[in-house]
């Protein structure tokens, strides 16, 4: 059985971290966001060196951008999957009714249509607050997977630290709180049951789930963000363990975020304060990257999602 290596890149703009942090809005003019118009240049030339297929998750409203639009179909021309990331990007969707989930559903699917002539077969929830309505709207509407589960008490417990830190101080953030019982989900792809999506079910006929990657056994996330606190000799150190667990996709989740820095943004300076990886220099972070890349490439075909799932 191939092993396949899912490079997965959320395409969420300034504004999404503006949200989190409780910081006024900037929508981005005709020049488009710094996440799209270095981030997302920055992305695809280095995933063209290693040869990487990724799966971007797309947030609907930000094809209106011209120079979004441009450089997402420059990803789709370069073989990159272009998945559901919902059309406005609501942190509380889980919250919100029936009729504007599918709503966001929808009208993320027909953006994404409008980029690349075809319908996405994936989605992520904002913020990996995913319910079991959600992912069943996914599965009416003929997903072959979605990606949302992060089963991370770490990551958890931190968030709501951070929410209730923040709401003392008087700004509060625009992010909302993962279900808890989302935490005992298993780490590896299964399909959920259809009602409790955090158990695994064999015979469902849900969407297939596909976590974000966590170290077996201790679940500390291995994302884009925490590849810098576990650096390259952490990570080689790790590798061994995720390949004895992750031997049919491992789900290798950034942000575009991650391949910009604060020089690259108006307002970095202010997002850095709030942001710790805006504060590390892009030099650092590719020598990072290109190192975890080379490294995956020795045990690990890379694919699209959509590829690894067998979607013809």
């Amino acid at each position: 059985m191939t092993a396949h290596a899912c490079i997965t890149v959320d395409l969420d703009t300034l504004q999404c971290y503006r949200d989190i942090h409780g910081l006024n809005h900037d929508m981005p003019g005709h020049e488009g966001d710094p996440t799209y118009r270095v981030g997302v240049e920055r992305m695809l030339e280095l995933f063209d060196e290693y040869d990487v297929e990724a799966t971007l998750f797309v947030i609907g409203r930000d094809t209106n951008v011209p120079l979004h639009q441009r450089k997402l179909k420059e990803a789709d021309d370069a073989g990159h999957e272009l998945g559901n990331h919902t059309y406005s990007h609501h942190y509380d969707l889980a919250d919100r009714s029936r009729e504007e989930q599918q709503s966001e559903i929808a009208r993320g699917e027909g953006a994404i249509a409008s980029v690349c002539g075809r319908r996405p077969v994936g989605f992520r929830t904002p913020g990996y607050n995913v319910t079991p309505r959600l992912v069943q709207m996914c599965a009416s509407r003929g997903y072959h997977y979605d990606s949302s589960i992060f089963p991370c008490p770490p990551y958890w417990v931190a968030k709501r630290a951070i929410m209730a830190w923040q709401k003392l101080r008087g700004r509060p953030s625009r992010s909302a709180i993962t279900p808890p019982k989302n935490l005992l989900a298993p780490i590896t792809a299964y399909h959920p049951e259809r009602e409790r999506i955090w158990r695994e079910d064999p015979t469902s006929e849900m969407p297939l789930e596909i976590p974000m990657c966590l170290v077996p056994g201790v679940r500390i996330p291995v994302i884009g963000t925490s590849l810098h606190l576990f650096g390259e000799a952490g990570f080689d150190w790790i590798l061994p363990a995720l390949e004895r667990t992750y031997d049919r996709i491992l789900n290798l989740e950034f942000h575009a975020l991650d391949f910009i820095d604060a020089s690259d943004a108006p307002d970095g300076n202010q997002l850095a304060a709030v942001q710790p990886d805006l504060r590390v220099g892009w030099p650092k972070k590719r020598a990072l990257y290109s190192h975890v890349l080379e490294r995956l490439s020795d045990s690990y075909q890379f694919s699209t999602m959509r590829d690894a799932v067998g979607v013809v």
